[in-house]
């Protein structure tokens, strides 16, 4: 178990105090229990001290725990020792954590504590890291671990090293055409082992695609993610995905599969060869009305460098209909493949045609 530091200690001894659950007296018993029991090589936290005397009760301690994460401080978890915050979303903020048990480095994805009593954000987060932990890939970000501790919920994941491709673009600008493939076949991998396992990412943007200093690419973040076999009972439907880089089928609740994830990969290519998001608005609506009915202006319109060859692949990508995109990563990788060859070929557009069954509502 974790040792909990004095002032992680004192902290929670002054929430207990400052809500009335406890008085001066009771804390300062807890508090000197929890010393000596440390020198005797026995670490406990003070919140299992104080319901062992029968100060508080255990669901008392689990709020105090969440009413802790929520004023900034960092949860505390068994096992556990977080370093600092190194993300934040809607489903949860992410921390770099030493895994204690097995000395190394992680990161830490916690269910923020106004969430954690609802069952369906629960059931949405165990959710994301179930999906994940069945995607084992070199381009995925894995999971290690998933559970709970004091009504927190998390779960870890590999801690890499690196930058996102938002941050590589907005530092560095618009990449160059190998840049632009190299990072394309590598996410389009990641899409492939998706694809294999029925899953649909439905977030793939900029900031979603780590790049490590050796070049690897990691695709992460599946807090949107639908496994297309099982059905999501009990969390409300809503429109899934990041205005900039949504396809139109999520803009208007239709089915969703790989080809989805396809667009959106798209819309995140147009962004690394021209630093521009593929459509622009004052708000997400226009936004997303944009994706439903007008067609992105050229990239070699905005990027002259860019081949020809690749801002064919970029634009098919991006076509409204699915039926009009590539159908499926391995599709789109040899298109990568052949624009990266001696002599490149121009993508064409293909005529309708079904999705293999495993991708229909």
């Amino acid at each position: 178990m974790e040792k909990e530091t004095r002032d992680d200690a004192l902290s929670f001894g002054h929430l207990a105090l400052k809500y009335g659950y406890i008085s001066v007296e009771q804390l300062r018993e807890s508090l000197a229990l929890q010393k000596e029991r440390a020198s005797r090589g026995q670490p406990q936290k003070l919140g299992e001290i104080l319901v062992e005397l029968g100060h508080l009760s255990r669901s008392q301690v689990i709020e105090l725990f969440r009413k802790q994460a929520s004023m900034g401080a960092h949860p505390q978890l068994e096992n556990y020792k977080i370093l600092e915050q190194i993300g934040k979303g809607a489903m949860g903020a992410v921390y770099k954590a030493i895994q204690v048990s097995l000395n190394r480095l992680v990161a830490l994805k916690i269910l923020p504590p106004k969430l954690a009593t609802d069952k369906n954000y629960i059931a949405r987060f165990l959710q994301e890291a179930k999906v994940a932990a069945r995607l084992n890939h070199e381009n995925i970000v894995y999971v290690i671990d998933v559970g709970e501790s004091h009504g927190v919920f998390y779960y870890a994941m590999e801690y890499v090293e690196g930058r996102t491709v938002k941050d590589l673009v907005e530092q560095g600008g618009p990449m160059s055409n190998e840049e632009i493939i190299d990072i394309g076949i590598q996410a389009t991998r990641a899409l492939e082992c998706a694809y294999s396992h029925a899953i649909v990412h439905r977030d793939i943007k900029p900031s979603n695609i780590m790049v490590t200093q050796e070049r690897v690419v990691k695709l992460c973040d599946f807090g949107l993610a639908r496994q297309l076999d099982v059905d999501m009972k009990g969390v409300t439907a809503t429109i899934a995905g990041t205005p900039y880089y949504i396809a139109p089928e999520q803009i208007r609740n239709g089915p969703v599969d790989t080809r989805t994830d396809i667009y959106s990969l798209g819309g995140t290519l147009y962004f690394m060869a021209t630093g521009n998001v593929p459509f622009s608005g004052a708000s997400p609506v226009i936004v997303m009305t944009k994706h439903l009915y007008e067609k992105p202006v050229g990239v070699r319109v905005k990027n002259p460098q860019i081949s020809p060859q690749l801002e064919a692949i970029i634009l098919k990508c991006l076509q409204k209909r699915p039926e009009d995109r590539f159908q499926s990563p391995a599709e789109l990788m040899r298109a990568f493949e052949i624009t990266r060859s001696p002599k490149p070929v121009t993508p064409r557009i293909r005529p309708r045609r079904r999705l293999h069954r495993r991708f229909r509502r």
